[in-house]
């Protein structure tokens, strides 16, 4: 057995799809947290309310700390998959790159149920993986407009 596939038996052996998708996230360096409630403050309309969770520099992702657990493990594949496909400059961006200039990427609540996107469909293959029973774990995403972009 390689220490590849040893790495892999261990997170496997996590007890719950949630807990080895964050020992994936682990795996691949990116740190993921919950995002602090003025992130998702309705009542405040230059916020996130509407995203799920926030991809950062392909090395972070801040979940909503709103969502229940089956959710929340769909949500964090389709993170994990968009920071692994994550590029920023457009130039050097392959077919199935996540092209984000900014650096960040919003992943919203609402679900593909078809993934025909190269994110949504490894995000599905890596949720099933990790023992989550969903035929889709692929969601709509957008690129935030920042009030210093230009253009």
């Amino acid at each position: 057995m390689t220490t590849t596939e040893h790495a892999a038996e261990g997170v496997l052996s996590l007890p719950t799809p949630l807990a080895r998708l964050y020992g994936v996230a682990m795996q691949m360096g990116i740190r993921v947290t919950d995002g602090g409630p003025e992130l998702w403050d309705e009542r405040d309309e230059e916020n996130f309310s509407d995203a799920a969770a926030i991809v950062a520099f392909r090395n972070t992702i801040c979940l909503n700390p709103q969502m229940e657990d089956g959710l929340r493990a769909d949500v964090l594949a389709m993170a994990l998959s968009v920071a692994a496909m994550m590029i920023c400059d457009e130039g050097a961006a392959l077919p199935g790159d996540v092209v984000a200039p900014s650096g960040f990427v919003v992943i919203t609540p609402d679900r593909i149920p078809e993934p025909a996107e190269p994110a949504g469909r490894f995000a599905t293959m890596m949720a099933q993986r990790c023992g989550r029973d969903t035929t889709s774990a692929a969601f709509d995403c957008y690129l935030p407009v920042f009030i210093d972009d230009p253009g």
